[in-house]
């Protein structure tokens, strides 16, 4: 009898490993040849597409540190860079919210994917669930984006909550490591439906479907929180992938000519958060970040407030 339970739950559950260990990560290097070969192909599409690159650059240059920060945020933590990109580009460079949406959008997919290429390489990117949260957040992503396609409100509006409550699920999880390595498999419908919803949100403020995914898989099940962290990397990588070709090929409206320069930051950003991991302990970095997280959302909450209330 106890053979069989034994049996049964080793069945149904995931393995286990310590919470100190920090499970099977193959290390990486951070430069790559790959970066400088992006980096000459940016440079040759900047001075080709742009007709005053050097006047271009003498304006916009400060939004290439915005790119390294945003993506060494949204790669170490899974929030996504648009949680610096949407307020700097509203507040600094008074874009409205719909066109900084869009500029996240491009930018992320850039970084994100350069860091899920990181975490992928490390190894610590629980595969097999990708079969069950990618097409979630697709169907999620189609309907915010045709269905209820952002606007300006919309953006402002639910940009603030949402950042506010990924600041505190970054807080909440700062020192979950966590013992799992995979899910078990009663997590897959649980798992499809928070996919489906970060999906849904990320069309609608370009952050949510990383840290929500990430937060739910420490929180509920106890994943291993690099694994966690990486799924949710990966996840809004694909995110932005897709929404980055709707924005750019469908509706248009992307302001390019400071997408250019976030995304060069992105670029050489976006694999600082798994590389830096490898040595250093994410929690001091993931405090400031949560802090950050909070501080955006209730300034945008506030605006937001303003705006609909007294004008």
């Amino acid at each position: 009898m106890r053979s069989y339970q034994k049996q049964q739950f080793s069945r149904y559950s995931a393995p286990v490993v310590k919470p100190e260990n920090r499970s099977s990560a193959k290390s990486f290097a951070y430069l790559t040849p790959w970066l400088f070969v992006f980096t000459l192909i940016w440079i040759a599409g900047y001075v080709t597409v742009f007709p005053d690159p050097i006047g271009l650059a003498a304006s916009n240059w400060p939004l290439v540190i915005v790119g390294v920060f945003g993506a060494f945020i949204g790669n170490a933590t899974a929030i996504g860079g648009g949680i610096v990109f949407i307020p700097v580009l509203m507040f600094a460079y008074q874009v409205d919210p719909v066109s900084a949406l869009k500029l996240a959008f491009v930018t992320q997919a850039v970084g994100m994917t350069s860091g899920a290429s990181g975490w992928l390489r490390r190894g610590e990117v629980p595969l097999p669930l990708l079969k069950w949260t990618v097409p979630a957040l697709i169907i999620g992503t189609m309907m915010s984006t045709f269905l209820i396609h952002p606007q300006p409100m919309l953006v402002k509006g639910l940009f603030g909550p949402i950042a506010f409550i990924t600041g505190l699920l970054t807080l909440i999880t700062l020192d979950r490591k966590g013992g799992l390595i995979e899910l078990p498999a009663s997590a897959s419908l649980p798992i499809i439906l928070v996919s489906f919803i970060g999906g849904m949100i990320t069309g609608w403020v370009a952050i949510g479907e990383g840290e929500i995914i990430a937060a739910f898989c420490m929180l509920a099940y106890g994943l291993n929180a690099n694994r966690a962290i990486g799924l949710g990397v990966v996840l809004l990588s694909l995110n932005s992938l897709l929404l980055a070709s709707i924005h750019a090929f469908y509706y248009g409206g992307v302001p390019w000519d400071m997408a250019a320069f976030t995304m060069l930051g992105v670029l050489w950003g976006g694999r600082l958060g798994p590389f830096l991991a490898q040595w250093i302990s994410p929690r001091a970095t993931k405090k400031g970040f949560a802090f950050i997280a909070l501080l955006d959302g209730l300034m945008i909450t506030l605006q937001a407030s303003y705006v609909m209330f007294f004008r």
